[in-house]
């Protein structure tokens, strides 16, 4: 064996940290942070997405941005398995009602309806309280990602942050895939605004403090549309409607799927605007993981919000990069970040673990029913100052050593 594998080898060995045997773990306490369940697209009618293909959009049974009915479903099938997994854990009772338990959603109809769905899978026959700000008409703060640092400073340099990032991204190879599919060329954009190649129009940042960022133009344009497609998908159109039938295979979606997880990236996940967009959040992220739990904190909360909110929540805690098998969003419909305070019976030391808990797209298309046997997918995150061991654990201690860097107390 030369000598640059044995170095490798005890580089890994000396680096690997080693904590007591997970059985030994005992879970005390669990925070959901969610993206809401399947919806239709944001937009429909003569908007942006009309203007931009000469070929007609699939209906949707249900009105623009609302939980449809297979969403429902979906999140009543992750609450049933959920369900299984705390009582696999002992941390609730196999046929009992959760008196430790505290949800909490968005006003929009789509996160208060995803919340209540997955209640009704995860403690089906128990009375829960959805909750969320009393005054439904106004933005929540926990949610309305809005900019919060109105200096000349802050815009100009994120905004310049946002255009690198957007230039260093290569697209073009995404944006024409698009063109083809909805034949751009044909299209009220081209014929009546000279927009006819989306990787040489023009994209607008918009970092309005009270507002939350955005970008006009051609990303924005594609998120849309790359969104309804993987809508049309999850909902399970037929392959003939989904994108007209014009995606052939997954390197093609995977190249789609740049586009929408890029505007996302783009808009909200640039570090310094993800760490002053999510401070609200963030801050109650650390209320209800404190470093000793007391009798009035529960064991079990649940937060139903957007993809921008669990987005710039992982990205201003620092978690490092991750891949979510059998799917092309970065924050899929229905995925729950999922922090766990688990105990060491044997020395009573506390640790976390942290795993995005999401359905592929093939089991939100096919509606498969979930369980212990049939789970979802479970993929375990670690976070910038706190290693976790082989078994994703990272001490308690150091997450909110973290915790603290993070947030003004």
């Amino acid at each position: 064996m030369n000598i640059i594998k044995k170095t490798a080898i005890l580089s890994a060995l000396i680096s690997s940290v080693v904590y007591a045997n997970p059985n030994d773990y005992e879970l005390s306490q669990v925070l959901v942070v969610s993206r809401h369940g399947l919806r239709a697209p944001l937009t429909d009618g003569d908007n942006i997405l009309t203007q931009a293909t000469p070929l007609k959009w699939p209906h949707w049974n249900t009105d623009a941005g609302l939980l449809t009915t297979k969403g429902g479903a979906l999140e009543v099938f992750m609450g049933s398995y959920f369900k299984d997994w705390l009582v696999d854990t002992e941390l609730v009772e196999k046929n009992g009602c959760s008196d430790s338990l505290f949800v909490y959603t968005n006003t929009m109809p789509r996160t208060i309806a995803t919340g209540q769905f997955f209640m009704d899978g995860a403690f089906p026959g128990c009375r829960v309280n959805i909750n969320t700000q009393s005054d439904m008409t106004a933005r929540d703060p926990l949610f309305y990602q809005s900019i919060k640092n109105d200096s000349e400073s802050f815009v100009k340099n994120n905004t310049d942050t946002i255009h690198h990032f957007i230039q260093a991204s290569d697209l073009n190879a995404s944006y024409a895939q698009l063109e083809k599919i909805i034949d751009y060329k044909n299209s009220f954009n081209c014929k009546t605004q000279n927009q006819c190649q989306l990787s040489v129009e023009e994209n607008i940042v918009n970092l309005d403090a009270g507002k939350e960022p955005s970008i006009a133009g051609p990303l924005n344009k594609s998120f849309l549309m790359v969104d309804a497609f993987i809508l049309q998908d999850y909902e399970g159109f037929p392959q003939g409607d989904i994108a007209w039938g014009k995606i052939k295979n997954d390197d093609e979606w995977k190249s789609l799927a740049k586009l929408r997880n890029g505007y996302i990236e783009a808009a909200y996940l640039q570090p310094e605007v993800a760490k002053n967009i999510i401070t609200p959040l963030l801050t109650k992220v650390d209320s209800l993981l404190p470093e000793k739990m007391s009798a009035d904190d529960k064991q079990i909360n649940v937060i139903v919000g957007h993809d921008t909110s669990v987005g710039p929540l992982l990205k201003a805690m620092e978690f490092n990069e991750y891949e979510l098998p059998g799917q092309y969003e970065k924050t899929p419909i229905g995925g729950k970040l999922v922090f766990q305070r688990w105990t060491d019976k044997k020395t009573d030391k506390e640790y976390l673990k942290v795993e995005y808990i999401y359905q592929t797209a093939e089991q939100m298309r096919n509606l498969t029913e979930l369980s212990l046997q049939t789970p979802p997918q479970r993929v375990t995150l670690s976070l910038k100052g706190c290693q976790i061991d082989n078994n994703g654990f990272c001490p308690w201690s150091d997450f909110r050593h973290a915790m603290t860097s993070l947030v003004k107390h």
